[in-house]
């Protein structure tokens, strides 16, 4: 009875190391299936509601900022304007009827964390990923003479 039950681990353990070959293989079909340029998935990705359970909101929704959103984002003068404006964008995908200055009116708990969280996001426009070239003190960028 042992050697079958040897026999039966070892056809176990070879089912075991085919599935993870098989696994392995696939994973790899995957990353070049990335690695795709696909402007109808780029464009569905751009649509998508994001909902995140957030320790300190709750369920949070919003979206990723597009193409079209970083000309009003340019418009703003500070980059105070420019992440009050880039949260708005966000969270406006997921609630069309947020005014503008929500951000002025919600509470200062909330506010942070809300920020806090949306300036972390891959599309998010922040100042961190930019250069340092800016005047601190007025919060404008520097322009060329």
């Amino acid at each position: 009875m042992d050697k079958k039950k040897k026999k039966q681990q070892k056809t176990n353990d070879e089912l075991a190391a085919e599935y993870a070959a098989k696994l392995a293989e696939h994973d790899e079909q995957q990353k070049v299936k990335g690695r795709i340029f696909d402007p109808m998935k780029l464009v569905a990705r751009a649509d998508k509601i994001t909902t995140v359970d957030h320790p300190v909101l709750g369920e949070l929704k919003f979206g990723e900022l597009q193409f079209e959103d970083a000309f009003e984002i340019n418009e703003a003068k500070t980059d105070l304007e420019k992440t009050e404006i880039s949260a708005w964008l966000m969270m406006r995908k997921a609630y069309p009827d947020l005014p503008r200055d929500f951000l002025k009116r919600m509470p200062l708990i909330e506010g942070a964390a809300l920020i806090d969280f949306l300036t972390k996001q891959p599309a998010f426009l922040s100042a961190r990923k930019r250069s340092r070239r800016g005047s601190k003190r007025t919060q404008k960028r520097k322009t060329s003479a």
